[in-house]
């Protein structure tokens, strides 16, 4: 390996963990090229500033995570099997790079608004399978934007319990619980229609029923 990759992957690696535990504004470039090994001048000659090099660790594996999981959504098979293998790698993916992981999840809000290409976004992945999925007839939902968040929380939300030590860790272990409950919510519409949202007026409905 190159003299050049190898540093650069050393600072790579050492930013990843001072970024996840001391987040990248509570880190310095003097941090970093201590844990690196390197001295805070030869940092600069590979990345402009912390920041840039924080931007660059993050949009370079949140694309590649989105291709993964475009080429999935892409793939033949039906609805169900490639919303499965999306949740797979996501769940694989918590599982074998936690820290990563973390970073990604810890830096989003900060970085997100930097991308410029949809394509880029996991999220649009799983929004672009599940219009076409609404599209062909294969779900019953009438509203995709609404599904695609609710698939994210049932998947992005025990693993946000997990990295704040909330639920024990695992991703792979609740896969088959997650794919489950992601595919309960797309079986059918609901019995009937709910004007607002109070108790008082579903029972009403209710009762309108029954008489």
């Amino acid at each position: 390996m190159p003299r050049g990759v190898a540093t650069r992957n050393r600072i790579k690696q050492a930013a990843l963990e001072l970024f996840v535990t001391k987040g990248v504004i509570g880190t310095s470039v003097r941090d970093i090229a201590t844990l690196a090994g390197i001295a805070e001048g030869g940092l600069y000659r590979h990345y402009a500033s912390k920041e840039d090099l924080a931007w660059k660790l993050f949009s370079e594996n949140y694309a590649a995570l989105a291709k993964e999981l475009h080429d999935l959504a892409k793939a033949k098979g039906d609805f169900a099997s490639r919303l499965g293998a999306m949740i797979h790698r996501f769940c694989r993916f918590f599982d074998e790079e936690p820290l990563m992981f973390r970073f990604l999840l810890l830096t989003q809000h900060q970085e997100l608004p930097k991308l410029r290409a949809k394509s880029q976004s996991p999220v649009q992945a799983l929004h672009k399978l599940v219009s076409e999925a609404k599209k062909q007839g294969d779900i019953v939902i009438a509203d995709a934007d609404l599904l695609t968040a609710q698939i994210l929380g049932l998947i992005l939300q025990p693993a946000t319990f997990m990295v704040y030590g909330l639920l024990a860790p695992g991703m792979q272990r609740v896969e088959s619980e997650a794919v489950a409950a992601c595919l309960k919510i797309t079986a059918a519409p609901p019995p009937f229609k709910v004007e607002g949202s109070s108790r008082a007026k579903q029972s009403q409905t209710a009762r309108a029923q029954v008489n």
